[in-house]
C-alpha cells in the first residue's frame, strides 16, 4: 500500500501573507515618515512665523517698556494679542509677568500676579535674560502650544532717550513671550494622516488582489506538479500537465512532463526486456532440449548395448553434430549478451571495401557451387574505403550469405551486391529464395526467432545469426533492413555510413 506524504502547509496562504505582510509594514513605515517630516515641517513653518512676531513684539513693546510707561506697554501687547490672536505675556527686567492678554478669554487680559509663573522654567528664563530667543512645545490637557519668548534689549531704545558715547552694552530690560496653539496644525495633519490612512488601505487593497492572484498563478502548478507526482506514485503515467509558461515554473512543469516520458520509456523498456528474458528462458530451453536428448539417448543405448557394432560410426556422428550444435548455440548467446551489454570492442580500421566482399564472398562460394546456385558479385566500381571492424563485418555478410544459401532451393541465384548512396555505403544479400511472410518481417531480426518455412527447411540454426548480425551493424553506426515476397525471395541490406579520403 503507498503512503503518501503529509499534505504541507499551504504555500498559497504562506505566499499571500508574507506578500500582505510586506506592503503593511511599507505602508506603516512610510505612514509614519511621511507624518513625522509633514508635522516637522508645519512646526517650522509656524515656528518661523512666531518667532518673527516674538522680535517685533519684543520691539514695539521694549520702548514703552524701558521708559516705565506701564499704560502704553499695556495698550500696545493688548493690540498685539488681538491682532496676531496669540497669548502674549510682557516680563519686566524683574522677571516678573506684568501684564496677559489673551483674546480667548471673555475680557482679553488677566493681571497676573508675580508668583503664577510664566509657563517657563527658571533656567530657561535664564536663558532669554542672556539675551537668547527660546522656542518651545507646551503640552497642555488639551491642545499643544508654541511658546516664544524674545528679549527687550535696553541699548536698542537708549539713542532715542538721549544716551550717548561708547558702544551700547547688551542689558536685558525685559522679555515678551507669544503663546500659539497649534490646533490649526494639529488639524492638518490628522487631515493628512487620514488621507494617508486611506490611501494605504486602498493600496494594500489593491496589493492583496496582486497577492492573491500571483500567489495562485504560483501555487496552481506546483499544486499541479504535486498531484500528478502522486498520481505516478500511485503508478498513473497519463499525467503530464498541460501549463505552458516561459518561467522558471514552466521549466519546472517541462522537466515534470519529460520525467514522466522518460519514466514511460523506462517502463515500456523494462517491459520488453523482461518479455525478451522470459522469451529467451523458453527458447533456449527449448533449443537445447532437442540436442540434449539426442546425445543422451543416443548414448544411454550405446552404454545399453542396443546398437549394433556397425551403427555406432552414424550414432556417434549424431552425437558429434549435436554437440556441435550446443556449442554453436552458447557462443552465439554469449556474443549476443556481450553485444547488447556495450562488452564488446570494435578494432575499427581503414578497409577497402572491394577486399572485404571478395573476403566474404569467397567464403561461402563452394558451399553455393556444390548446392547448385548461382552466386555472384556485383561491385560498384570506384568504391570508397571504410571505417569498420573488417571481422566483424565480414561476420555479418558470411551469415546473411549462409542464410540465402540455405533458404535457396537448386537452380536459385544468391547475389551480394554493394554500392554508395550519398554518404552511405549499401550492402545487399540478394537471394530468389523460399521469401518471408510479410507478418514475419517485423520480428525476423528477434532472438531465436524462425519463419515457420526456415523451420521446416533447416533445423540447424540457432536463430541468434540474425540477431547478432543487427547488433553488429548498429554497433558501427548502421542498420540492417530486409525486403521479402514469399515465393519470390528476400534482400537483406546494411546501410553504413563511409568515410571517404
Amino acid at each position: 500500500m503507498i503512503k503518501y506524504p503529509r499534505k504541507p502547509r499551504s504555500l498559497f496562504g504562506k505566499l499571500l501573507i508574507s506578500h500582505l505582510l510586506v506592503v503593511v509594514l511599507s505602508l506603516l513605515i512610510i505612514g509614519f515618515i511621511l507624518t513625522y517630516l509633514i508635522e516637522n515641517y508645519f512646526f517650522s513653518a509656524r515656528e518661523l512665523e512666531i518667532v518673527g512676531q516674538a522680535r517685533d513684539a519684543a520691539y514695539l513693546v521694549g520702548e514703552d517698556l524701558v521708559r516705565e510707561d506701564m499704560e502704553a506697554v499695556r495698550k500696545t501687547a493688548e493690540t498685539l494679542a488681538f491682532s496676531m490672536d496669540a497669548k502674549i505675556r510682557v516680563l519686566n527686567y524683574n522677571r516678573l509677568s506684568v501684564y496677559t492678554f489673551d483674546p480667548k478669554t471673555e475680557d482679553g487680559v488677566v493681571y497676573v500676579e508675580p508668583d503664577e509663573g510664566v509657563g517657563l522654567e527658571e533656567r530657561e528664563i535664564d536663558h532669554v535674560f542672556r539675551g537668547n530667543m527660546l522656542t518651545k512645545k507646551v503640552y497642555g490637557p488639551v491642545l499643544q502650544r508654541i511658546l516664544v519668548a524674545a528679549p527687550i534689549f535696553k541699548e536698542d531704545y537708549e539713542s532715542d532717550l538721549g544716551a550717548g558715547g561708547g558702544p551700547p552694552e547688551r542689558i536685558v530690560a525685559g522679555a515678551v513671550t507669544i503663546s500659539v496653539p497649534l490646533r490649526g496644525i494639529e488639524e492638518t495633519i490628522a487631515q493628512i494622516s487620514r488621507f494617508i490612512l486611506y490611501s494605504g488601505l486602498m493600496g494594500l487593497l489593491i496589493a492583496g488582489i496582486f497577492a492573491f492572484t500571483l500567489s495562485k498563478t504560483l501555487t496552481r502548478p506546483l499544486q499541479k506538479i504535486n498531484n500528478a507526482a502522486l498520481d505516478m506514485a500511485a503508478g498513473k503515467f497519463n499525467c503530464k500537465i498541460d501549463e505552458v509558461s516561459d518561467d522558471e515554473i514552466g521549466g519546472l512543469i517541462k522537466t515534470f512532463n519529460y520525467s514522466v516520458d522518460q519514466v514511460e520509456k523506462n517502463l515500456e523498456e523494462q517491459k520488453r526486456l523482461e518479455k525478451l528474458r522470459r522469451n529467451l528462458v523458453a527458447n533456449v530451453s527449448h533449443e537445447l532440449k532437442a540436442p540434449l536428448a539426442s546425445v543422451r539417448g543416443y548414448s544411454e543405448l550405446m552404454l545399453d548395448g542396443l546398437i549394433k557394432e556397425t551403427e555406432k560410426e552414424k550414432y556417434l556422428q549424431l552425437i558429434l553434430d549435436n554437440s556441435v550444435h550446443l556449442s554453436r548455440l552458447v557462443d552465439d548467446l554469449l556474443t549476443l549478451s556481450r553485444l547488447e551489454s556495450g562488452q564488446i570492442p570494435l578494432e575499427q580500421e581503414k578497409v577497402s571495401v572491394e577486399n572485404l566482399a571478395k573476403w566474404s564472398f569467397e567464403s561461402v562460394a563452394l558451399s553455393g557451387e556444390a548446392k547448385g546456385l548461382k552466386i555472384s558479385l556485383d561491385l560498384e566500381s570506384s568504391l570508397p574505403d571504410i571505417k569498420v571492424d573488417r571481422h566483424r563485418v565480414h561476420e555479418v555478410l558470411v551469415n546473411l550469405l549462409e542464410n540465402a544459401l540455405a533458404f535457396t532451393p537448386a537452380g536459385g541465384e544468391v547475389k551480394l551486391k554493394i554500392y554508395k548512396e550519398t554518404s552511405n555505403l549499401i550492402m545487399e544479400v540478394q537471394d530468389t529464395g523460399c521469401g518471408i511472410d510479410h507478418e514475419e518481417l517485423p520480428f525476423i531480426f528477434d532472438r531465436f526467432y524462425k519463419a515457420d518455412k526456415s523451420r521446416r527447411r533447416a533445423t540447424k540454426g540457432s536463430g541468434l545469426g540474425l540477431a547478432i548480425s543487427k547488433q553488429l551493424v548498429e554497433l558501427h553506426g548502421g542498420k540492417i533492413e530486409v525486403e521479402s515476397c514469399p515465393g519470390k525471395g528476400s534482400t537483406f541490406r546494411i546501410i553504413l555510413p563511409y568515410y571517404s579520403g
